[in-house]
């Protein structure tokens, strides 16, 4: 029992003494904090992430709900839009779907867009890229 005892109160000491020093710092990019002999920058990413926004493209009134959605991709002034090319509303079915790809140290993207599709075997035959940005 007294081990027991001394050994709850070790372990408690020992969580106490490491959060003593423990502290938040929240910075905006360009804020420099120190404490000691340690110096904090917070830094912008150099990484670009396009922004993905996601609109209904096909709508069901009957049932009130998306049958498909579209995705427009944003990068400062650039845009790319992943849509259905190939829809069969007897189906509700999208056969075809056009494809963004962003190419951040070109700051471009490319769009991939069926040029030649066949409506027999519902694929397509020949594609086409696009080259959105500089």
């Amino acid at each position: 029992m007294h081990r027991y005892v001394l050994m709850v109160l070790f372990t408690w000491g020992i969580l106490l003494a490491s959060n003593v020093r423990a502290k938040d710092v929240q910075l905006v990019p360009g804020e420099t904090f120190s404490n000691d002999n340690v110096t904090i920058t917070c830094g912008q990413s150099t990484t670009h992430t396009p922004l993905a926004l996601n609109d209904c493209q096909y709508w069901d009134d009957f049932s009130n709900k998306c049958l498909f959605e579209k995705t427009t991709y944003t990068n400062e002034s650039l845009e790319c839009v992943e849509k259905c090319q190939r829809w069969d509303k007897f189906t509700s079915t999208c056969f075809y779907q056009s494809k963004c790809t962003f190419y951040p140290s070109h700051m471009t993207f490319v769009r991939t867009t069926c040029e030649k599709f066949d409506d027999f075997n519902n694929t397509c035959l020949k594609m086409k890229d696009t080259k959105i940005g500089r």
